[in-house]
Parts: C-alpha cells; structure tokens; sequence
C-alpha cells in the first residue's frame, strides 16, 4: 500500500507550506529518514524526509506550489507496487510562486 507524503504543519499556525524543491525526482528509490523535498513557511525553511523507503512517485506539487497543511503531495510506493486509484480525490486551487495566480492540483486525501 502506497504511503503518502504530506505537507507538515512546521508552526502552530502554518496553514499552508511552499514546495521550493524536490531533492529526488518522480521513480528514484527513497529510503525512510532521506530528505526529498524542501518546504517553506514565512518562519522558516525544512527539509522534509521521507516517511517510508521505496519509490517517489505521484508527485502533485511542484516547486513553487502552496500547499494547505494535511495535504498529501507524492506517494513511496513499494518497488513494483502500482499506487492505486484514489478514491477521494479533490481539485484544490494551489498559489504558484509571487502571486503568479492560482491553479487546479488534484490532492489525494487518505
């Protein structure tokens, strides 16, 4: 069963995070506790590990992408293991970069 990648809540009152980069690409191998991506707040910057090994895969959010907390933004799946479908799947309006305007991103929800 696939594992998904969310976006923290790094701050009491973060309400959403920016994706600024992906330290592994959709397809490379991950393992649990290896940074993958790079998050952003209006306090502060994390690298966000990995929550299991195996594949990155279903990346939703790109680089610049504001995402609300709780929201899930790739999947690990297990090495030949095919995510599957999501039966709960919502588009949600996601900011891009300085006020670039807003644009639909199908968020899975677990």
């Amino acid at each position: 069963m696939p594992t998904n990648v969310i976006m923290p809540a790094l701050e009491l009152a973060q309400e959403t995070g920016k994706v600024l980069r992906w330290m592994k690409a959709p397809g490379d191998k991950v393992r649990k506790g290896e940074p993958i991506v790079e998050i952003e707040t209006d306090k502060v910057t994390v690298e966000i590990e990995s929550p299991a090994s195996g594949i990155l895969s279903h990346v939703t959010a790109h680089e610049g992408d504001v995402i609300p907390v709780g929201h899930t933004i790739a999947l690990i799946t297990a090495a030949g293991e095919a995510p599957s479908p999501t039966p709960s799947s919502t588009l949600s309006p996601v900011g891009r970069g300085q006020g670039e305007g807003c644009r639909p991103v199908v968020i899975s929800r677990p």
